[in-house]
């Protein structure tokens, strides 16, 4: 089991927690948390970018001039990629970007990033963690916790709206649910804040 500092708002200990090993005591490799971010980044493109080429410019099917004798280049359609208003050489078209990646190493990039936030002294589990919707408040806790200029990612559940939007006006802060935080957000974070309840969901997501 490892253990884990436990905090109140105002970041006064108030005791330990013992969290499982194979959420908070993993090791995890460079490569797999370049591949999970990598893939969520992919699969969050829509890919609806489309560019018209040649065949699908409206253009006469007429020679813009005679073959012969004008002096100018041999000219076939005003929908040549060289003309202005024709169409586009190699240009991007629809896509699909989505790759797919095994659950287990979701799981493994996830109980990685957050052993190592623990293993730094950067993740602290905060009890009876409540908002009334004030921006001051989330404020006022960044300072007791000394992580107001550090980005910091505050895992909640799912029904915790009034942090959420607590925290929407604080630079370099998030908060989000812990059933459905990226592992970009915890990769890019410095220091992550975990509430007591948010624990379940994360233990529901890893084991």
């Amino acid at each position: 089991m490892a253990d884990v500092r436990v905090y109140t708002m105002s970041g006064e200990e108030v005791g330990k927690a013992d969290l499982p090993e194979e959420m908070f005591g993993m090791n995890v490799s460079t490569h797999i948390l370049w591949e999970v971010v990598r893939a969520e980044s992919l699969n969050s493109r829509q890919g609806t970018v489309s560019t018209l080429g040649r065949s699908d410019v409206k253009a006469s099917g007429r020679r813009p001039w005679r073959q012969k004798g004008t002096g100018n280049a041999r000219a076939g359609t005003s929908a040549s990629p060289i003309w202005r208003g024709g169409g586009v050489t190699f240009g991007p078209t629809p896509r699909k970007w989505n790759i797919k990646l095994n659950r287990k190493v979701r799981r493994k990039a996830l109980a990685g990033i957050l052993s190592e936030r623990l293993a730094e002294g950067n993740l602290r589990i905060v009890r009876d963690l409540k908002s009334s919707g004030k921006t001051r408040e989330m404020t006022e806790m960044l300072s007791n916790h000394n992580c107001s200029d550090r980005k910091t990612v505050i895992l909640v559940t799912n029904g915790n709206s009034l942090i959420k939007r607590a925290s929407r006006n604080i630079p370099h802060l998030k908060a989000t649910s812990a059933a459905s935080v990226s592992i970009h957000d915890l990769v890019n974070s410095e220091v992550v804040l975990l509430s007591e309840e948010a624990i379940e969901l994360l233990k529901e997501r890893l084991i």
